[in-house]
C-alpha cells in the first residue's frame, strides 16, 4: 500500500483540482436532456461565433508560426557582437496580455490611435474626412484582422521558444553541406531545416492553435464593443455577466472542451516520450552556423514594433491628462500615477495579485515536484502514473476561460460558498500552472539521474534527507525557473480571473479592464504600467536567486 500511497494521493489532489470543476459545469450542460446545447445553438449570431473563432485560432497561428520560426532562425545566426538580441523574441512574455492589447488599441484606433494620426498626415494616404466628427483610419484595430494580429503577435515567443529549442539540437553540418552542393540559403532552409523542426511545430501548432481559439483578452477589449464576438467571449457573457446562465456558458464552452481533449490525447499518441516536456535550455553538439547580417536587423525591427511602440504609447498616455491621440509633451503630468496610488482599489487589486500568485506558487511547486518525482521514478501503479501525467496536462489543452466558468459555478454554492474569497482565485491559478510547474521540474530531474540521490542514500541519508539536501538545491536554477514562470502568468492571468473575481475581490488585470470599459485610458495605461513593474520585480528577484540563465529555462 506504501508504495502505491503518493500516487494515489496525487491522483486524489489533481481529481480535486482539475476534474471536479469540468465534470460539474458538463453535467450542467447536459441536464434536461442537453437543453442548454439546444439554447446555446438558438443563440443569435451563434454561427458567426463559431466562424470568427475559426478565424481567430487559424489567422493568429499562421502570424506566429512565420514570425516565430522565422525569428528563431535569425536568433541562431546572430553574429557573436549582436547575440544579446536573441533574447528579444522572448520579452512580449513579460509583458501582460492586458497591457500588450491595451498598447495596441492606443496606436491602431480608428480615430486617436498614434499611428493613424501619423498615416493620415502622409500625402499618398487618401482618409475620407467626414463633415461631422473626427476622421478615422485608414487602420482600425477593433476589427476581426486586428484582433487576429494582436493575438498572433501574443503567441510568436511561444512558437519561437520551441523553434529555438530544436534549431539548438540541429547538427548545422548537414546544412553546410546543402550549401556546398549549391543550394541557397533558403532552399536549405525549406529542405534541410523545417523537415527537422517538424516533431516541435507539430506540437506547438496544435498548441498555439488551442490558445488562438479559446483567446478572450484580445476579443473582450477589441471585439465586444463592435458586437465581434468568439466563443470565449460567449462564454463570459453567460457565465460572468448577469444574469447568468451557467448551462449555456458550459454548453457554448464544450467545442474548446473538446478540443483541449483531443490536442492531450493526440499529443500523448504522437509525441515520443518525455517530449512534451522538452526544454528550451539544451544546446546542442555541432558548432553554430555561420552568422547572418540580416538577423540583427530582423529581430530589432521585431523588438521595435511589438515592444517599443505599444509599451511607449502606453507610457504617453499614462503622462496625458486625456486620451487625444495628440502628441504635446507641454501636457505632460504624473497625476494618475498619484491617483492610483492614492486609490485603495488599485492598491488592492496589485496585493491581491502578488498574495494569491505566490500562494498559488507556494502550492504548485511542492505538488510539482512530487509529480515530476513520481513520473520520474515510475513507481507504483502504471495505470495511476497515467492517469497522473494525463490529469497534469489538462490545463495545458483547455483555455483558462474554461476553467473559470466551470470554478465560478462549482464553487459558488453549498457546500463551499467561495465565490468572493480570493482562496478561489488560489485555487484556479494552482491549476493553471501545475503543467508548467510539473514540466520544468521534470526535466530538470531527467537531467540530474539518480546518482547524486543515491549516493546520499548509501551515506545514510533518509529518502526526504537526501531530496532536501542534495537533489533540491541542485534544481535551485530549475525551481527559480518555474517560479518566475509561474509568477509570470499568474500575476497577468486575465481569462479565468474574469470569472472568479468579485467587486470586492480584484486582481489587477480584471480592475483594468473594468477601467478600460469605464474609458479611464490614462488610467488604464498607469495600472498597465503597474502589471508590467511587479513582472519586473519578480524576474528580478528570480534571477537574483537562480542566475542569469533563469530566463533560458522558461
Amino acid at each position: 500500500m506504501r508504495k502505491h500511497g503518493l500516487g494515489f494521493g496525487l491522483l486524489l489532489v489533481l481529481l480535486a483540482l482539475v476534474v471536479f470543476p469540468l465534470v460539474q459545469i458538463q453535467v450542467l450542460a447536459l441536464a434536461d436532456g442537453g437543453r442548454a446545447y439546444e439554447e446555446a445553438l438558438a443563440t443569435p449570431g451563434i454561427w458567426d461565433t463559431l466562424l470568427t473563432t475559426a478565424l481567430l485560432g487559424v489567422g493568429s497561428l499562421v502570424i506566429s508560426v512565420v514570425v516565430g520560426t522565422a525569428l528563431a532562425w535569425f536568433a541562431q545566426r546572430l553574429p557573436r557582437r549582436s547575440s544579446w538580441l536573441a533574447v528579444v523574441p522572448i520579452l512580449p512574455v513579460v509583458l501582460p496580455a492586458v497591457a500588450v492589447v491595451v498598447g495596441w488599441a492606443f496606436l491602431l484606433s480608428p480615430t486617436v490611435g498614434y499611428v493613424n494620426i501619423v498615416l493620415r498626415a502622409l500625402p499618398f494616404v487618401d482618409v475620407e474626412i467626414p463633415p461631422i466628427g473626427m476622421p478615422s483610419g485608414p487602420l482600425n484595430i477593433y476589427t476581426v484582422p486586428g484582433i487576429v494580429f494582436v493575438t498572433g503577435l501574443q503567441m510568436v515567443p511561444l512558437i519561437f521558444l520551441f523553434v529555438q529549442s530544436s534549431l539548438r539540437q540541429l547538427n548545422f553540418e548537414t546544412i553546410e553541406s546543402a550549401s556546398v552542393a549549391g543550394a541557397s540559403p533558403v532552399r536549405a532552409f525549406f529542405s534541410v531545416v523545417l523537415p527537422s523542426l517538424r516533431p516541435a511545430l507539430v506540437y506547438a501548432t496544435a498548441f498555439a492553435l488551442l490558445l488562438g481559439l479559446g483567446q478572450l483578452t484580445a476579443p473582450q477589449f477589441l471585439g465586444v464593443r463592435d458586437g465581434i464576438r468568439v466563443l470565449a467571449t460567449e462564454v463570459y457573457r453567460f457565465g460572468g455577466q448577469d444574469p447568468t446562465d451557467f448551462p449555456v456558458a458550459a454548453a457554448v464552452a464544450s467545442p474548446l472542451l473538446i478540443a483541449g481533449v483531443v490536442f492531450i490525447i493526440a499529443q500523448r499518441l504522437l509525441l515520443r516520450k518525455d517530449f512534451r516536456f522538452v526544454s528550451v535550455g539544451l544546446k546542442g553538439a555541432a558548432r553554430p552556423i555561420k552568422p547572418s547580417r540580416l538577423a540583427a536587423p530582423m529581430i530589432a525591427t521585431y523588438g521595435i514594433v511589438t515592444l517599443v511602440l505599444p509599451f511607449g504609447a502606453i507610457i504617453f498616455v499614462s503622462l496625458q491628462p486625456y486620451w487625444t491621440g495628440l502628441v504635446d509633451f507641454t501636457t505632460l503630468t504624473f497625476d494618475h500615477y498619484a491617483k492610483a496610488f492614492e486609490t485603495s482599489a488599485i492598491m488592492d487589486a496589485m496585493w491581491t495579485s502578488i498574495w494569491t500568485s505566490l500562494a498559488a506558487m507556494a502550492v504548485a511547486l511542492p505538488l510539482g515536484y512530487l509529480v515530476a518525482e513520481l513520473l520520474y521514478r515510475r513507481r507504483g501503479s502504471g495505470v495511476v502514473r497515467a492517469i497522473v501525467d494525463v490529469l497534469v496536462q489538462i490545463p495545458l489543452g483547455i483555455p483558462a476561460v474554461v476553467f473559470g466558468v466551470s470554478f465560478l459555478y462549482a464553487y459558488l454554492g453549498n457546500p463551499f460558498m467561495l465565490y468572493g474569497n480570493p482562496i478561489l482565485i488560489v485555487l484556479v491559478y494552482i491549476v493553471l500552472v501545475l503543467p508548467f510547474s510539473v514540466r520544468m521540474q521534470l526535466t530538470a530531474r531527467l537531467s540530474l539521474g539518480s546518482a547524486f540521490e543515491d549516493a546520499a542514500r548509501a551515506a545514510g541519508a533518509g529518502p526526504i534527507r537526501a531530496h532536501l539536501t542534495v537533489l533540491v538545491p541542485m534544481m535551485r536554477g530549475a525551481l527559480a525557473g518555474a517560479s518566475v514562470l509561474m509568477f509570470v502568468i499568474l500575476t497577468h492571468e486575465f481569462a479565468a480571473s474574469l470569472f472568479v473575481r468579485s467587486t470586492t475581490t480584484q486582481v489587477l488585470g480584471t480592475l483594468l479592464y473594468q477601467q478600460w470599459v469605464y474609458a479611464t485610458y490614462p488610467m488604464v495605461a498607469v495600472m498597465s504600467i503597474i502589471m508590467s513593474a511587479v513582472t519586473a520585480v519578480g524576474l528580478i528577484i528570480a534571477v537574483s536567486v537562480g542566475g542569469r540563465k533563469v530566463l533560458d529555462r522558461l
